[in-house]
C-alpha cells in the first residue's frame, strides 16, 4: 500500500472508519430504539450524506441493516437455543406480533423460524439482501491450490460487528511490530480466521510471514499446514472494496459449509491498494479436523 494517501483517499479512509464505528454503535444498541438520525450523529455525518454512503458501502439502508442484524441475532438464538420462545424473540426484535416477525424472518432467510429450528444442521444462516444495492460484486475466480506450510507472526483479537472498527488498529500494531523487529513493511499479509459464529463474530490473526525464528511478545506464531485448499480470488472492480467483499460472503459461506472448514485464511498482496485482489483459502482433505488446524503458540 502506498505510504502517501491523496486527499480523496484520506477522505474515503476516514469514512470507512466512520462506517465501522456506526456498525459498532448499532450493535451496542441493537435492541434499543434506533433511528437514522441517531446513527448518523454517532458516525459524525449529516443524515443525508450518511444514508447515501451507508447504503453504498453496506448494500442496504441503515434501518434495513438494523432490522437484518436483529433477525440474524434471532436466527442464531433459534439454532443455539431450541427452547427460545418465538414471541419473545419477536418482541425483542421490535415486532408487534409473532406473525409479523415470522413473515419478516421468512423474507430474510427463505424459511420460517419454526422450520429453521427443526432443520438446523450447522448450515450457514444467510440473510437475503435487497437486490441492486451495494454495487457490483467482485469477480470470484475459484481454483484448487496445493499450498506449502506457512509460518506466520501476528497479533490476534476477537471481533464482531460491535468492534470491527478495531481491526484497523490491530493491523497498525502488527505492522509497527514487524518493522521494529526487522520485517518489511511491503511484504504480503495474511488474515487468519477461527471460530466463526452465526452473528458475525470470529477470532482473527493479522499476520505476515515469519521474519525471525522467535516470536517477540506480544506476537504469536501461527503455522498453517501444507495441503490442498479451495481458493477464491476476489478481483475487485473500481470503487470501494467493502461492499464488494460483503457481496462475496454468501458464496464463500456456502463453500465453507460444503467443505467443513473450521478455519480459513486470506492472503493480501503487498501493494493491496493497487493490486485490488484478495485470495480466500478454505482447507480441504480433512484439514478442518482439530488435529489439522493451525499449530499456534502464543507468547503473550
Amino acid at each position: 500500500m502506498s505510504e502517501q494517501l491523496s486527499a480523496h483517499e484520506e477522505k474515503r479512509l476516514a469514512y470507512a472508519q466512520a462506517h465501522l464505528a456506526a456498525l459498532a454503535f448499532i450493535d451496542r444498541h441493537l435492541f434499543e430504539r434506533l433511528d437514522l438520525e441517531g446513527v448518523a450523529r454517532a458516525a459524525g455525518y449529516s443524515m443525508g450524506e450518511f444514508a447515501r454512503r451507508f447504503a453504498r458501502l453496506q448494500g442496504e439502508s441503515v434501518m434495513a441493516y438494523v432490522r437484518g442484524r436483529r433477525l440474524e441475532t434471532a436466527a442464531a438464538r433459534i439454532v443455539a437455543e431450541p427452547e427460545a420462545r418465538l414471541i419473545e424473540l419477536a418482541i425483542a426484535c421490535g415486532f408487534t406480533s409473532q406473525a409479523a416477525f415470522s413473515r419478516a424472518f421468512t423474507r430474510a432467510f427463505g424459511e420460517a423460524p419454526g422450520r429453521l429450528r427443526r432443520s438446523a444442521d450447522g448450515a450457514p444462516v444467510l440473510r437475503r439482501r435487497c437486490a441492486g444495492q451495494g454495487g457490483e460484486a467482485p469477480e470470484l475466480v475459484e481454483r484448487i491450490e496445493q499450498s506449502p506450510e506457512l509460518v506466520l507472526l501476528g497479533l490476534s483479537g476477537r471481533f464482531s460487528p460491535a468492534n470491527y472498527v478495531e481491526l484497523a488498529g490491530l493491523w497498525e500494531r502488527q505492522v509497527a511490530l514487524r518493522q521494529a523487529g526487522g520485517g518489511s513493511r511491503r511484504d504480503e499479509s495474511f488474515g487468519v480466521f477461527f471460530d466463526r459464529e452465526p452473528g458475525g463474530a470470529f477470532e482473527f490473526v493479522a499476520a505476515s510471514r515469519a521474519w525471525t525464528d522467535a516470536a517477540p511478545a506480544p506476537l504469536e506464531r501461527v503455522t498453517l499446514p501444507a495441503g490442498r485448499y479451495l481458493v477464491f480470488r476476489h478481483l475487485m472492480h473500481e470503487g470501494s472494496m467493502l461492499p464488494q467483499m460483503n457481496a462475496a460472503q454468501a458464496t464463500i459461506a456456502r463453500a465453507r459449509h460444503r467443505v467443513g472448514a473450521a478455519w480459513e485464511f486470506e492472503r493480501y498482496p503487498a501493494a493491496f491498494g493497487q493490486a485490488r485482489w484478495i485470495d480466500h483459502y478454505l482447507p480441504l482433505d480433512g484439514a478442518a479436523r482439530p488435529e489439522r488446524c493451525p499449530t499456534r503458540s502464543s507468547v503473550r
